[in-house]
């Protein structure tokens, strides 16, 4: 089965990859999370609740959307 997951960032922060990411399912998918210059980290969401000022974040053993 395969799965979307889709990343986003806010103004000021970059998200890689961004968009809808199709994920197989049992794998699992790592997000790199960066902040523009003047900028910092603050929070990071998952599915709404927050993980924290984190720079990565990895999804895994993907078996939803």
């Amino acid at each position: 089965m395969l799965f979307p997951i889709t990343a986003s960032a806010d103004k000021g922060g970059t998200i890689t990859p961004k968009g809808s990411q199709i994920v197989e399912a049992g794998t699992e998918q790592t997000f790199l999370i960066s902040a523009e210059d003047g900028y910092r980290i603050f929070n990071v969401k998952v599915d709404g609740i927050s993980v924290g000022a984190v720079d990565s974040y990895t999804f895994s053993d993907v078996q939803a959307n």
